[in-house]
C-alpha cells in the first residue's frame, strides 16, 4: 500500500495510489480532484486524450472529471468550477485499502462566479479490482443552496462501435442529439451507431448496476440516480480539438450523478453521492 506524490504534465502535482498486491493504482491530480489514470494488472481502464490540454483554467479531457456545482451550461463556466480548481490533500491511509481525500474550499473567486460558502472532500478508496469515489458536499453557509454535480467518467473500449451498455432498460432519458426528446430505452443494451448523449433519469436508482461490455460495473449511491451515456461519435469529434477523430472509438462515457434537477442543501447540512467502479473480468 502506498500513497506517493508525483509531478504530472506542465508541473501539475498529483498522487499515485498503489494496492498491496501491486496490481492496482490510480493516479490523480490535485488540480480539480481529477483521476486520470486506473490500472489493474497493467490494464488501463479509463481513457484519456492524447490531445489532452494541461492548463489552469481548462477542462482535462478524459480520466474522471468532477462536475460540480452544475451539470452543463448555465450561467457558470461549463459543468462548473470544481474540475478547474486546485484542491489540496487530506487524509490518506494505507490500512486496509489504500485512501485519500481531496478538499476544496469557497474562496474569492469561487464566490464572485457563485455565491456560496462551501466545503468538498472527495474521498477516493482503491481495493484489488475496484474503487470507490465519494464527494461530500457541505454547506459552510447561513442560506441554502443548491447544485447539481456529476463523475464524468471515460472508459476505455476496444471500439465504440462494438461496445454495449448494460443496465438501462425501461429507463425514460433525454436524447440531446434528437433535439431534447423524452424517450423510453427500449432495447437491452446501449449500441453505438454515431453521436450519442442521453441523460437517463433516475437510471442508477437504488444501487442499480450498469455494465460495459460485461466487463465493467458501475455501481451509484442513491444520491446519485442519473446516468449520462455520451460519445461524440465520428463527425463531431473531428472539431473537438482536444479529442480528434482518431480517438472517438477508444471511450466510452458513462457518467453517474445527480442532474436532471437540483440536489438542495440546508445551511449545515451536507449531502454525500459516490461511485463504485469494479473490474469484473
Amino acid at each position: 500500500m502506498s500513497v506517493v506524490e508525483f509531478e504530472y504534465k506542465s508541473g501539475f502535482p498529483g498522487l499515485r495510489l498503489t494496492h498491496s498486491n501491486g496490481d492496482a493504482s490510480i493516479e490523480l491530480l490535485l488540480y480539480g480532484a481529477h483521476v486520470l489514470s486506473w490500472t489493474v494488472q497493467n490494464k488501463q481502464l479509463l481513457f484519456l486524450s492524447d490531445r489532452a490540454v494541461f492548463e489552469q483554467g481548462k477542462a482535462i479531457r478524459g480520466g474522471v472529471p468532477v462536475v460540480w456545482p452544475q451539470f452543463g451550461p448555465g450561467p457558470l463556466p461549463q459543468h462548473g468550477f470544481a474540475r478547474v480548481k486546485t484542491w489540496r490533500v487530506g487524509k490518506t491511509n494505507i490500512d486496509g485499502d489504500v485512501s485519500v481525500d481531496l478538499n476544496l474550499e469557497h474562496d474569492e473567486e469561487t464566490l464572485k462566479l457563485w455565491p456560496h460558502k462551501f466545503h468538498l472532500t472527495m474521498t477516493l478508496r482503491l481495493s484489488e479490482k475496484s474503487f470507490v469515489q465519494e464527494l461530500t458536499v457541505n454547506n459552510e453557509d447561513s442560506e441554502a443552496f443548491e447544485f447539481t454535480t456529476l463523475f464524468h467518467t471515460y472508459f476505455t473500449v476496444d471500439d465504440i462501435k462494438t461496445t454495449k451498455v448494460f443496465g438501462l432498460n425501461n429507463v425514460t432519458y433525454l436524447d440531446k442529439v434528437d433535439g431534447g426528446k423524452t424517450k423510453t430505452e427500449t432495447n437491452q443494451s446501449i449500441e453505438f451507431t454515431g453521436e450519442t448523449d442521453r441523460v437517463y433519469k433516475d437510471g442508477g436508482k437504488n444501487g442499480n448496476p450498469l455494465s460495459i461490455d460485461g466487463r465493467i460495473q458501475i455501481i451509484a449511491s442513491s444520491t446519485m440516480p442519473d446516468v449520462v451515456v455520451w460519445n461524440p461519435g465520428q463527425e463531431k469529434a473531428k472539431g473537438m480539438a482536444d479529442v480528434g477523430e482518431h480517438n472517438f472509438p477508444k471511450y466510452v462515457c458513462v457518467e453517474v450523478g445527480h442532474v436532471s434537477d437540483a440536489v438542495k442543501v440546508g445551511p449545515n447540512q451536507s449531502w454525500k453521492g459516490a461511485q463504485e467502479i469494479k473490474l469484473l473480468q
